[in-house]
């Protein structure tokens, strides 16, 4: 028999994966955001494919995750790689309708990681 806090755990794991959809499509609302190119769905991370930010310890990142706080509490949809990196899955974000990454690169230093376009949405980035 499950005690409490393994049958709680078990229902949020059952309860994120039913999020992420069979064409590896993620909705939901932004309800933390970590830095410039990871923040969280429904507490499910997800980091932006191709894009690069500075990290939160320099001040650029401390700015750049600042100005992506914005987007908390914004509903956002995110079309999955099937790639992982440490917690996160990877995935190309529009948040209200608009890509994430686009934003990002363009109001902030945050930079096309080319490598990791995997399906080549940015071009060569200019």
């Amino acid at each position: 028999m499950l005690g409490w806090p393994t049958f709680i755990y078990a229902a949020f794991i059952a309860t994120a994966a039913l999020s992420i959809d069979q064409q590896t499509l993620l909705s939901g609302t932004i309800t933390h955001v970590r830095d410039g190119d990871t923040f969280e769905v429904g507490g499910i991370p997800v980091r932006l494919a191709a894009l690069d930010c500075p990290e939160n310890k320099t001040k650029e990142g401390k700015q750049v995750t600042k100005y992506a706080k914005r987007y908390e509490g914004a509903s956002v949809i995110c079309q999955l790689t099937g790639a992982m990196t440490y917690d996160r899955v990877v995935g190309y974000c529009s948040v209200n309708g608009d890509d994430y990454g686009l934003i990002m690169m363009q109001n902030t230093s945050c930079n096309l990681w080319k490598k990791y376009d995997v399906f080549n949405r940015y071009g060569d980035g200019s």
